[in-house]
């Protein structure tokens, strides 16, 4: 405060005449100085007597409230603070510190608990927020209790608080906690199905570098390699691209002995895999109306790049006149399709091909696909490939496909016998809800142009989507091992394609289907869908079968669920689990599985759980602030107040400014001195300056 008192003035008269009559009267003082008249300096005077009489000073008593200055103390909540018993000693250290504001003179001291969001501890934003609300003038400082792993503290720190307001950062000491993580340092979000994607990553464990530890690779939430590394070396894991779409890629570091938590011991990235071209063989047996049909549906698709082998015919002994080599441009080259190059192809199409072999005149049977050669399509699609056969009447005779090795992936069994009158092709209850076949669901299937022909047949496996006559089986589709087959059992499709009466759905079906074998994620049936809403799990499991398996759920923390699912509609299954904190959720039921997030899939709060002023330190030193370490309520700093120019922080102690700011609650006047003093005064001056100049 100061000791001055509060000077105010009432004019008798107008202050523009009062400015007037001085201003004459300064005037003529000056004019008696250039006349080198003496004393002039004391008229000068006399004017200035009688401006301040006119004036009318007078002293201001007023009685003042000092309003107090205004704290904001930010407390870190976010969930690494939650982690080892921190979040007792954060409390403690709260408590204390705001007992010795709140004993400090005149402070209010404001507490804002910072949580955490899906990219991170948001404590700047937090604090801008806090003090939008507070009156800048009287603000003496901001505290920050946190472990210092924040995630919003902008490269430039200068324009965040107001000029000459400290910022003080205490910083949980928590220096013996042990806490492993896995980090991604290069992941990847596209890649090549079939091809293999490099992940570049690195394991932390302060303190423990140079240690190996195991890392496990799932892939769509199968176990596919466990890798040793070295913890602190930057190493690249491959990792094979499974399927188009969504492939769910999980890296797992094993736990090290009592650490903070297990949620930053995996990483998990989704990679959309995409085909570069599909690879498509096609081969038809003999000739026939159908063969352009499915040459043009495949041609068509821009995504397809297709080898077609048309066999014309095999010469029989008694009528040959020339060898199988000499019936075509190119010799078939079955040893280099079927043995060498074989897994190149994604989809194998089987056109009317049937078991063709002749014997020559030294008594030996010639055959275009020797029989290993058709075991090794069998292993090709247990092992992920693709088939599909469309049949005719050779499959339901002695040279049929179903003779050889491939009955053993083959969904459905000819019984030999062929039906052949009109019918209409109709979609079976799976086929409606299939999605190959749904979206043909009520699109007037009684309208679908006629099919004359179908191979009658039994169905081992799999699921029929469409059928014939009396519900003769004719689209049937199924999962073996890892790869897919589909069968075919007319060789009347192309009548669709030419529009043969009104025609129907031939090139999207076809399209589907291919793509369904291919393993298109969209087409496939078995579906598993999870969504968080607040601390539940909804699960959703979409299937062609009348039951569905449970569900297993591994959380965040590395704890598990098995969730029961419960039927609400044909072939549609719903459950709920619970949640257990931020991170991935990876669900499996069967051989399906899939991912979900509460929050970010990998959260930013658990990249680093390690105490740090590093982050925080760049406000800390544009404000003046200072940066204190405290593991308990004891170690809390001192509390000083210090004007808005001296230091904000020393050793042991931090400052919150001082202010001074008040309200006024009653003032009153009086003169600061009688006026007659005034004007004797200044017609003292004028009578001093009139004996000095007659003398």
């Amino acid at each position: 405060m100061s000791w001055l008192p509060n000077i105010a003035f009432d004019p008798l008269i107008s202050p523009v005449l009062i400015t007037i009559i001085t201003v004459l009267a300064i005037l003529a003082a000056a004019t008696g100085g250039l006349a080198r008249l003496r004393s002039f300096i004391f008229r000068v005077l006399a004017a200035l007597f009688l401006a301040l009489a006119l004036m009318n000073p007078q002293t201001v008593e007023e009685e003042r409230e000092y309003l107090p200055d205004e704290v904001l103390v930010l407390a870190d909540t976010s969930a690494s603070t939650q982690l080892g018993g921190r979040d007792k000693k954060i409390e403690a250290i709260i408590k204390s510190l705001t007992e010795s504001l709140n004993a400090a003179e005149n402070l209010d001291v404001t507490l804002v608990r910072t949580g955490d969001e899906d990219d991170g501890t948001k404590l700047a934003t937090n604090m801008i927020e806090a003090l939008a609300g507070m009156p800048q003038s009287r603000l003496a400082g901001v505290i920050a209790i946190t472990d210092g792993q924040v995630h919003d503290i902008p490269e430039n720190t200068d324009n965040l608080l107001p000029d000459n307001v400290p910022f003080h950062a205490v910083i949980l000491n928590d220096k013996e906690s042990r806490d492993r993580r896995i980090s991604a340092i290069v992941a990847p979000r596209y890649g090549l199905v079939g091809e293999q994607t490099d992940f570049e990553i690195r394991v932390d464990d302060p303190g423990h570098e140079g240690e190996r530890a195991r890392v496990k690779i799932r892939v769509n939430g199968d176990l596919r390699a466990h890798i040793p590394i070295k913890i602190g070396n930057r190493v690249s894991l491959p990792v094979e691209i499974e399927r188009r779409g969504t492939n769910t890629i999980e890296l797992e570091v094993e736990a090290a002995d009592n650490e903070l938590t297990l949620k930053n011991n995996s990483f998990v990235s989704e990679i959309s895999g995409i085909r570069d071209k599909m690879q498509v063989l096609l081969v038809t047996g003999e000739p026939h109306r159908g063969g352009r049909a499915w040459r043009n549906l495949l041609k068509s698709d821009p995504a397809v790049e297709m080898v077609h082998f048309t066999i014309l015919t095999v010469p029989n002994v008694k009528e040959r006149i020339a060898g199988p080599n000499e019936l075509s441009l190119i010799s078939f080259p079955t040893g280099q399709l079927f043995e060498d190059k074989l897994s190149d192809f994604d989809l194998i199409i089987f056109d009317q091909f049937t078991r063709r072999a002749a014997s020559d005149g030294d008594g030996r049977t010639m055959s275009l696909i020797r029989p290993y050669y058709i075991q090794n399509i069998a292993i090709y699609v247990e092992q992920g490939g693709a088939l599909l056969i469309a049949t005719g009447p050779g499959f339901a005779g002695d040279n049929s496909l179903y003779r050889t090795a491939l009955a053993a992936i083959l969904p459905a069994r000819p019984t030999g016998e062929i039906i052949e009158y009109g019918f209409r092709p109709a979609l079976t209850e799976k086929g409606r809800r299939h999605p190959v076949t749904s979206s043909f669901s009520g699109q007037r299937e009684e309208n679908w142009g006629q099919w004359f022909r179908i191979v009658e047949s039994d169905v081992v496996s799999g699921h029929v989507l469409m059928e014939g006559p009396g519900e003769e089986p004719l689209l049937v589709m199924e999962k073996v091992g890892d790869g897919r087959v589909g069968m075919l059992m007319s060789d009347q499709s192309w009548l669709w394609s030419k529009g043969y009466d009104g025609g129907g759905p031939y090139s999207e079906l076809f399209r589907r289907m291919a793509h369904w074998l291919l393993g298109e994620p969209d087409l496939d049936a078995e579906k598993l869908t999870a969504q968080i809403t607040g601390e539940e799990l909804f699960i959703e499991r979409s299937t062609l079968s009348d039951t569905a398996e449970n569900v297993v759920v591994r959380k965040p923390d590395g704890t598990q669920e098995v969730v029961q699912m419960n039927k609400v509609a044909d072939g549609l299954f719903r459950g709920t689990g619970s949640t257990a904190g931020q991170g991935a959720y990876m669900l499996k039921s069967g051989d399906i599985s899939t991912v979900t997030a509460l929050g970010a899939l990998n959260p930013k709060e658990y990249n680093d759980l390690s105490p740090t002023s590093e982050i925080v330190q760049p406000l800390v030193d544009s404000t003046g602030g200072g940066v204190f370490t405290a593991e308990n309520s004891g170690d809390t700093v001192r509390i000083r107040r210090v004007s808005s120019t001296a230091n904000k922080a020393g050793d042991g102690w931090l400052g919150m400014v001082e202010n001074n700011q008040f309200v006024t609650k009653n003032s009153r006047r009086k003169p600061f001195a009688p006026t007659l003093i005034y004007f004797l005064l200044a017609v003292g001056c004028l009578a001093f300056a009139w004996r000095r100049e007659s003398q």
